[in-house]
Order: C-alpha cells, then sequence, then structure tokens
C-alpha cells in the first residue's frame, strides 16, 4: 500500500510540474508591435508589455519567461503548443476556435501608407487590387482579411521594418499599419522617420487586441488571467498605462 501511494504522489508532482498551469511554467511571446510591445535601447516596454507584466505579477508567473519572437514564429507556436501565450493577437471569427483569448487590451484600425511624394493613389480598398505589391507581416490580422477581400498582390514578409526599407526602394507600392504603431516604429530605426510615409484611402480593417493562449492551456489559468485584467481596467491602472504611451483615451 505504501508502495503504491508512493507511485502515485510521484506521477502527481510530475504532472503537477508540467502543467502549464504552474506558476513559472508558461511560455510567454510577444511580437515587435509598438506601442503595444516593443523594445527601445534594449528595454522592453509597450501599452500590453506592461499589461501583462502586472497580470503576471498577480498571478505569480514571472515576466522574465516574456521572449520576443516575430508574429509568423509566436503564432505557429501557439497553434501547434510548443508556446503557452502570444501577445498582442486580434480575435477573429477565425481564430475563435484555435486560440483562447484574453481582453479586449487595446483597439486599434490599419491603414494603407505609401512613401511621401508617391503616384500611388487609394480612393476605396479595391483600388488598392490595382497596385503591383501591398507589404503585409505574413499571419497578421491585416493579411488575413486582405487575403479573404481577394488581394492577389500582397507581400507577405516578416517584419514592419523589413517592409517600410521595401516600401523605401520602390519593392512595394503600399504598407498596412496602424496610426499607432507608427507613431512608435521608428523608435530605433534611425535610418527610417515617419515623415517619409503618408496615409492613404479608407481603413482596411478594425480590430480589438487580445492576449491569446494556445488551446492546451487550462481554462483556469485564462480566467485567473482575465480576473487580473478586470481588476487592472477597475482600478484605473490600465488606463494610466495607454495615456503614459498614447496620451489619450481608449473607450
Amino acid at each position: 500500500m505504501i508502495k503504491k501511494i508512493i507511485i502515485f504522489l510521484s506521477v502527481f508532482v510530475l504532472l503537477l510540474n508540467n502543467s502549464p498551469a504552474c506558476a513559472g511554467d508558461l511560455k510567454v511571446m510577444a511580437e515587435n508591435h509598438p506601442p503595444y510591445n516593443y523594445k527601445e535601447d534594449g528595454i522592453a516596454k509597450g501599452i500590453v508589455y506592461d499589461l501583462v507584466c502586472l497580470i503576471m505579477e498577480n498571478v505569480g508567473e514571472s515576466e522574465t519567461n516574456i521572449v520576443f519572437v516575430p508574429w509568423a514564429r509566436g503564432y505557429r507556436s501557439l497553434e501547434n503548443g510548443s508556446g503557452d501565450v502570444l501577445f498582442s493577437m486580434a480575435r477573429t471569427p477565425e481564430r475563435e476556435n484555435k486560440f483562447k483569448f484574453v481582453g479586449p487590451v487595446f483597439k486599434t484600425s490599419e491603414f494603407l501608407y505609401r512613401k511621401k511624394g508617391s503616384n500611388v493613389n487609394v480612393v476605396t480598398i479595391d483600388d488598392a487590387k490595382a497596385v503591383s505589391k501591398i507589404g503585409v507581416v505574413r499571419s497578421t490580422f491585416p493579411h488575413q482579411v486582405l487575403a479573404q477581400k481577394g488581394f492577389t498582390n500582397l507581400d507577405a514578409g516578416s517584419s514592419y521594418e523589413a517592409g517600410f526599407h521595401k516600401l523605401l526602394k520602390g519593392r512595394v507600392d503600399l504598407i498596412s499599419i496602424s496610426d499607432e504603431m507608427l507613431q512608435r516604429m521608428f523608435i530605433d530605426l534611425p535610418d527610417l522617420d515617419s515623415s517619409m510615409f503618408e496615409r492613404v484611402g479608407p481603413p482596411i480593417c478594425s480590430a480589438s487586441g487580445y492576449i491569446a493562449f494556445g488551446l492546451h492551456v487550462p481554462d483556469t489559468v485564462v480566467l485567473e488571467w482575465q480576473k487580473a485584467l478586470d481588476e487592472l481596467k477597475e482600478s484605473g491602472e490600465y488606463q494610466k498605462i495607454v495615456d503614459k504611451y498614447l496620451n489619450l483615451h481608449n473607450e
């Protein structure tokens, strides 16, 4: 009987130590997406980054578990279960059955930008189908939206930085990005500046950003994170963080 109890306890401890619900076990991934999550002079920061750090502190996780990865890699890791958390992600019907969500953590709209002085003009979204190439970041919400709308001229890359360099060199005609991200995009890119580009046409899409979890992460963990986020909103801490980076109110 004692032997059986020892075996049972050993198995229980093994399962406990390998459970994503255990504090300090979650693999948390962030993409470079200013002003929401980014690095400045090697220091990680941003609206959602700061929120996630506070949430992790409240639920007993360590912020040292957060790693920055290219968006497409993080997305694949979350899908195949090799990663546990990814932020920030637009919540769409297509993603509803692929991931679990905590949020919303922000709202945003994506626009098309051209090189300043370019004669590429867009009045309606369909006008953009006539240009040679549109730069998008692979597997992002704008990429998926434009593909669903029948765009066959998408140039899917690994980062916004690469897309803007292509735009300057004339390798793409337009690039999709939000106004908020554009304001912070060039902090660590001395060869690029927001004055080199200008917005054209209507918004491509609007979405709310969330913290995404793999389907393998227990619901109890997701609910714990949601509760911590709700408490940050109720206390006013959430709005303080938003104002710190944007100096405006997200309703």
